[in-house]
């Protein structure tokens, strides 16, 4: 039995919305997944700014480290000094 021409456009009108169907829903998500990336690179963007403001500050903060260690050693050598100063004091006092 062969299918009538109105069968057959009637047949081929049913695929025709289906198809349409699966389109709008492809474009769906591809809407979804651009509007995902768009997210993404957004936080990306932030990240990156975030970092690069994180490497500023770590760079002062070695700075401030590094004089900071100066000072330590300088007081570290003015605190043996005083130490030995005080060892040479104690010892005349019990000599004297």
């Amino acid at each position: 039995m062969t299918a009538t021409i109105e069968e057959r456009v009637t047949s081929l009108e049913v695929r025709m919305d289906e198809q349409e169907r699966l389109r709008a829903s492809q474009d769906l998500d591809l809407a979804g997944v651009n509007e995902k990336l768009r997210a993404q690179d957004t936080l990306l963007k932030a990240i990156r700014k975030t970092q690069s403001e994180d490497g500023q500050t770590l760079r002062q903060l070695s700075g401030r480290v590094d004089q900071l260690t100066g000072t330590v050693t300088e007081l570290k050598g003015g605190v043996t000094q005083i130490i030995g100063m005080l060892d040479t004091l104690i010892e005349r006092d019990d000599r004297g």
